[in-house]
């Protein structure tokens, strides 16, 4: 076995036992950190989930170059042609989901003023909802994230997970690999539970479809982006960490930053 097999196996078992177990330990120290009242957790948070996600896209890139892999290879070009079907879905996905970021603003604005308080439906329950910004600052600090996630993950787990794949199984068909790379995703995210992780996959398959049939990152990125940062209409306070205001916002919100 070659030093570039070697280190995709290393990887590929960092991504499918260490992330998870990761995840979920650096989720649990949050909740206590809240249910402590301790200041500044939910950014600190932010800050390290940031922070390791560009290094573990940095550790994936050095992968890559060992392989000798092409940028065309792992999904770093310009989306080929899809036919009118797919570049009409596409661009009516996108219209979609920026129309509803922009009503979704206004609403939740709206709501804001509002003297009844409700806590919101988020897939994944409270273990995602207490990972929400309070106040100006934490706001920001998830954004950072939430573009973070948006362009990392989609260069580790549909760029070089696809390649990787390619590379063991190169006559498999798209729908297995699509199954393959949004299970793999889901369980990444076992820190949200059960309903999350299905959540998830459905949405990491979406993303592995899009990758595949364009041949590119660019669009899943754009998208992820753009999901991950609906989060942020969710009025959930002006930074209490206490675990009963946690909860308490003014809308629903259904998604997986």
């Amino acid at each position: 076995m070659d030093t570039a097999a070697l280190a995709s196996l290393v990887l590929i078992a960092w991504l499918l036992l260490g992330e998870p177990l990761l995840g979920r330990w650096s989720h649990r120290r949050l909740l206590a950190a809240l249910d402590a009242g301790q200041p500044g957790a939910r950014l600190r948070f932010y800050r390290s989930w940031t922070s390791m996600a560009w290094v573990l896209a940095a550790v994936t890139a050095l992968v890559v170059l060992a392989h000798g892999w092409s940028a065309a290879e792992v999904g770093l070009c310009w989306p080929r042609a899809m036919g009118r079907v797919g570049l009409g879905f596409l661009g009516g996905m996108a219209g979609a989901l920026i129309a509803g970021a922009v009503v979704g603003i206004g609403l939740s604005r709206r709501k804001r003023r509002s003297a009844v308080a409700t806590a919101p439906r988020v897939v994944g329950g409270d273990k995602l909802l207490r990972m929400l910004p309070h106040g100006r600052a934490e706001r920001w600090g998830f954004a950072a994230l939430a573009v973070t996630a948006g362009l990392t993950e989609e260069w580790i787990w549909r760029g070089f997970a696809a390649a990787a794949l390619h590379a063991a199984w190169p006559q498999l068909p798209m729908l297995p690999s699509v199954v393959v790379l949004a299970l793999a995703f889901g369980w990444a995210h076992v820190y949200q539970g059960l309903g999350g992780m299905f959540a998830t996959a459905i949405l990491g398959g979406l993303f592995a479809w899009l990758y595949l049939s364009s041949g590119s990152l660019l669009l899943p990125m754009l998208l992820h982006v753009l999901v991950d940062l609906r989060a942020l209409l969710v009025p959930v306070g002006t930074g209490a960490s206490n675990p009963q205001t946690d909860v308490q916002t003014s809308t629903r919100f259904r998604g997986n930053p």
